[in-house]
């Protein structure tokens, strides 16, 4: 079944299945669960912002994601220069 929707897609089944064999696929699936812990994502599509301490997921509108990103881009303005120190 794999084997017949990588090549649907026009991608080379040989290079998939070394992939496969060496355990490269394995790694990288591997790390995504890694990251996936690590940003504590609950769900799909999920848009992780502000280096982790945002997370949206689901049947987030447009508008919300628009106005998330808009906010951090702002406020990365607004704090250009700014020292905490």
């Amino acid at each position: 079944m794999l084997r017949k929707l990588v090549t649907e897609m026009g991608i080379d089944w040989d290079q998939v299945f070394a992939l496969i064999e060496n355990g490269e696929a394995y790694a990288q699936l591997y790390q995504d669960e890694e990251l996936k812990r690590q940003y504590c994502v609950q769900g799909s599509p999920c848009f992780v912002l502000n280096e982790g301490r945002q997370v949206l997921y689901g049947n987030v509108g447009y508008r919300i994601v628009e106005a998330n990103i808009t906010e951090l881009l702002e406020r990365e303005e607004h704090l250009e220069g700014a020292s905490w120190c």
